[in-house]
């Protein structure tokens, strides 16, 4: 196993002085509402491994590597098993500042899809400043003061014709707040409770994944498992990695770089519906997703704990992903293990409960 690039961050002697630990009487569902409120925009990752940090298992140092990326390691041996979710969620930037004193936005990764910036048209954005969170609401020109011609214009939203109003009035009050240029912002994190099992919010995919896979190493702790597992919270994979054949997300193919695993078993979200032969829905169970036409001794380990606890499993063969590029090259056995989510990278991301429990079950039982 290589270990490239990786610098330790949280030695024994820190987790002693400042007594942070994994409380084991929390329940997913709480630990799912602090990670939720950490913004987490790609390539703004230090808020969410700041939180992360804090509830780490004492005795065990974590690791960063150069892009951001937070590594945990249990058990001795042989590089056996790595577990991965991305922690960074799509946001914006503070790209300007006009003499009204209004903020001009730009994105640091492209839009998942066409209309995604018309989704926080009139909504509440937060500036994450040094000195803490300031408000604002985006929004364009009053229509009623514009000629026939900017109305027109303004018929097909975009970014450029978007600004932030966050109650200021000059560049002098903007500073007075703490907003700086390249300041992230994100949406209000507002998690919302539907009937049954249902859970909604922006990005909520990747912070549940996220939040899963810190609950599994609480769990653990410094029991220290046979084999060696390793918990990696990547950052930065919404960037693309130029000339990698075939694309990877960046935040991934550091990762292997770092420790060309023997094992990986990505935590992921999957939208439902169709998706080539396989129907995925929510309240179905976890998605166990994988290359098609190969064999896979995980895969068998999988299904075989599934089976054992009543855990019902939707499998879709042939899957490809940016996150599971980098591994599918070489020995390396890899899978995706996913919560079914509708209406994937809008306002509101659904999920049910009931999935990412028996993902947890799941997850559990491999690891025991």
């Amino acid at each position: 196993m290589k270990r490239r690039g990786l610098v330790i961050v949280i030695p024994l002697l820190i987790f002693l002085l400042i007594g942070f630990s994994f409380p084991e009487e929390i329940s997913l569902e709480t630990l799912l509402e602090e990670i939720f409120s950490v913004p987490s925009p790609s390539g703004y990752e230090h808020f969410m491994t700041k939180k992360i940090q804090q509830y780490l298992p004492q005795g065990l140092a974590a690791e960063k590597d150069n892009m951001g990326s937070l590594y945990l390691t249990a058990g001795k041996g042989d590089q056996q098993l790595v577990l991965l979710a991305s922690m960074d969620e799509v946001g914006y930037i503070v790209s300007g500042i006009n003499e009204e004193g209004y903020l001009l936005l730009d994105r640091v990764v492209p839009a998942p899809h066409q209309i995604y910036d018309s989704f926080h048209m009139g909504h509440p954005l937060l500036v994450w400043t040094e000195n803490g969170p300031v408000s604002g609401v985006i929004s364009i020109p009053s229509v009623h003061i514009l000629s026939r011609e900017r109305r027109q214009q303004l018929q097909s939203f975009s970014l450029d014709q978007a600004f932030l109003d966050i109650g200021a009035r000059s560049i002098r009050e903007v500073t007075e707040k703490g907003v700086r240029m390249l300041d992230a912002v994100t949406p209000v994190p507002e998690l919302t409770r539907l009937s049954g099992d249902g859970i909604a919010g922006s990005s909520l995919g990747n912070k549940t994944c996220s939040t899963l896979l810190l609950y599994l190493a609480g769990k653990i702790g410094t029991k220290q498992p046979v084999q060696q597992t390793t918990f990696i919270w990547m950052a930065q994979t919404k960037f693309l990695a130029r000339g990698s054949r075939p694309r990877a997300a960046m935040g991934a193919l550091r990762v292997k770089m770092n420790l060309d695993p023997e094992n990986v078993l990505i935590i992921d979200v999957i939208p439902v519906g169709q998706d080539g032969k396989n129907e995925i829905s929510l309240g179905k169970g976890p998605i166990l997703a994988y290359p098609e036409n190969t064999s896979s001794k995980l895969r068998d380990k999988i299904k075989e704990i599934a089976k054992q606890n009543g855990i019902p499993l939707q499998d879709i063969s042939g899957f490809e992903s940016l996150l599971m590029s980098p591994f599918s090259s070489g020995e390396t056995d890899v899978l995706t293990l996913g919560i079914p989510i509708k209406f994937s990278s809008t306002p509101v991301e659904v999920l049910d409960l009931k999935d990412v429990l028996a993902l947890e079950k799941l997850l559990s039982g491999l690891l025991e």
